[in-house]
């Protein structure tokens, strides 16, 4: 209950006062976006609202509390600076309106994706500048333990499909992997 006490709390301004602003303004750009799109566009304004909710995540700092407490890292650190998805979300904080301008058919909301995007691309930049660019590679996922988990997990996966794809040559002894099955009849096989 404290957590989530922290996380309301957040919404509202903190002692990083210019990252709050810069927020609430991407918020109101993308909000009066969102409102600018016509019917029928389903695409667009799903990708909107999904600017939103990645502007609240970046807002009350979500991804640090995804992972437990680490001895090396608080929870403000790991989403401000270290985790590569709170990298991801600013891309698409930048992306997103970007791209809803370019699609809209409401000709009149491509000057507030425009704007959107441009002062989302400025954020995202200055906030890996200031923030995320001197991170090492090796402290991405605030934990080794969820890095490790997230191979395992690939491994996993990459085992469980290796039955699917099926190594072979074809004519001069090329390689290439077949994903299906292929039909017996529609096989040319050479014999040397």
């Amino acid at each position: 209950m404290d957590e989530l006490r922290e996380i309301l709390s957040a919404l509202w301004l903190t002692n990083e006062i210019h990252w709050d602003i810069s927020l609430y303004v991407l918020f109101v750009f993308n909000l009066i976006l969102l409102l600018q799109q016509p019917d029928g566009q389903p695409l667009a304004t799903g990708l909107v609202i999904v600017v939103l909710v990645a502007i609240v995540i970046d807002k009350v700092k979500a991804f640090g509390y995804m992972f437990s407490a680490s001895p090396y890292y608080t929870r403000e650190q790991c989403h401000e600076q270290i985790f590569i998805g709170t990298y991801l979300i600013r891309a698409v904080i930048f992306a997103a309106p970007l791209s809803v301008a370019g699609m809209t058919k409401n000709p009149s909301s491509r000057p507030t994706g425009i704007i959107a995007g441009v002062l989302g691309g400025v954020y995202m930049f200055v906030r890996w500048y200031l923030e995320q660019r001197d991170i090492s590679t090796t402290a991405l996922f605030c934990e080794m333990t969820f890095a490790g988990l997230a191979l395992c997990h690939a491994a996993l996966m990459l085992s469980g499909a290796r039955d699917r794809f099926l190594l072979g040559r074809i004519h001069r002894r090329a390689p290439f992997l077949v994903a299906v099955e292929l039909p017996a009849d529609g096989v040319e096989v050479e014999l040397s």
